[in-house]
């Protein structure tokens, strides 16, 4: 897929409203309607946009996945790759098992109210996941699921570094691949592939999913694929912060790859000029084909989107680059 059509590029995140929110990563919608979201080690809740955020509960480690389960509880995951399940008031409820082995807790579902369907991509937080992935052929990651009754159970391994988990329309769970670009079922199956981006979480809507997207594919790392002796000096000489990797800022520097071609004009970045940052929200119907998109082009601020869901009739999406909750509604005639 490219950027054209319904992918065609737009301005609905460079004008959409935002607000600051310090190292977000991550948003659930409770089933009281409250929307969760993640700041550093702690989860804020709001009831309204515009509202001023009240704190929901404050941990030892940044909060890196929200779920919320129908019946009001909420699954928090760290940064250190642990897990808690806690009660409306953000009170820990005990018994429930901790996963163990993980390198990551990137996303989590409720499978029901009694067990919890965690995603490991791992990769640590520490790591540079926008810089490894792309070169990195090993598929080091897994779906876990944890119960209630402290049991925990393996869903699915060997996964290439997935990001996003959600229930497709025929009642299995479906994942989010970074690097593949694609979704897969459990078992592998693909059942979308191609889209134009590295791939952050998947949400259900009413209509189908809302992807979020890191960055964008460029067709320069994609060349570079077949480019075996050049990747192989890249990877022994060069700081993995340097190499032809997306990245989730559109910060530009001299030392950057191709960053001489993002100026254009009096020295203004324009919106066409190559960049390795992007952001993007891919709205697909129920079979998981593009409906419509939303855009932070090459000279926008709004890029590494980690997460979109859908909140009281508008898209609230994480910009990771610029560090805002945004608030937007697709449209159709953006240009």
């Amino acid at each position: 897929m490219t950027l054209e059509g319904v992918l065609g590029p737009n301005t609905l995140m460079d004008d959409a409203a935002g607000m600051a929110v310090e190292t977000p990563q991550a948003l659930c919608v409770g089933d009281d309607g409250r929307l969760l979201f993640s700041s550093g080690n702690a989860v804020l809740t709001i009831g309204k946009w515009g509202k001023k955020p009240e704190l929901w509960c404050e941990f030892e480690q940044p909060v890196t996945a929200l779920c919320s389960s129908p019946g009001g509880i909420v699954g928090v995951g760290m940064a250190d790759a642990s897990f808690t399940v806690r009660d409306k008031a953000g009170m820990a409820i005990a018994g429930w098992a901790q996963p163990v082995g993980l390198a990551s807790v990137s996303d989590c579902i409720f499978v029901s109210e009694d067990e919890i369907a965690i995603v490991d991509n791992g990769y640590s937080d520490s790591q540079d996941i926008l810089s490894i992935a792309p070169w990195d052929e090993a598929g080091r990651g897994q779906v876990v699921a944890i119960n209630r009754n402290g049991t925990t159970r393996q869903l699915a391994g060997g996964l290439h570094c997935p990001m996003g988990i959600a229930w497709g329309t025929d009642g299995e769970l479906i994942v989010s691949l970074l690097e593949r670009a694609c979704v897969v079922d459990l078992s592998g199956k693909v059942r979308q592939s191609g889209f134009p981006a590295y791939l952050g979480r998947i949400r259900t809507t009413d209509t189908g999913f809302f992807i979020s997207c890191l960055s964008r594919r460029d067709p320069l790392i994609e060349f570079l694929k077949t480019e075996k002796e050049f990747v192989a000096e890249m990877k022994a000489k060069i700081d993995s912060h340097h190499w032809i990797s997306p990245r989730a800022n559109p910060e530009f520097s001299h030392d950057f790859p191709i960053e001489l071609g993002a100026t254009r004009l009096f020295g203004e970045i324009k919106p066409w000029a190559p960049s390795f940052s992007y952001g993007l929200v891919i709205e697909t119907d129920k079979d998981l084909i593009p409906t419509g998109s939303a855009h932070s082009r090459a000279n926008g601020t709004r890029h590494a989107i980690s997460d979109a869901v859908s909140w009281n009739g508008d898209v609230i999406a994480v910009s990771k680059a610029s560090g805002e909750l945004l608030c937007f509604s697709f449209g159709r005639d953006a240009a």
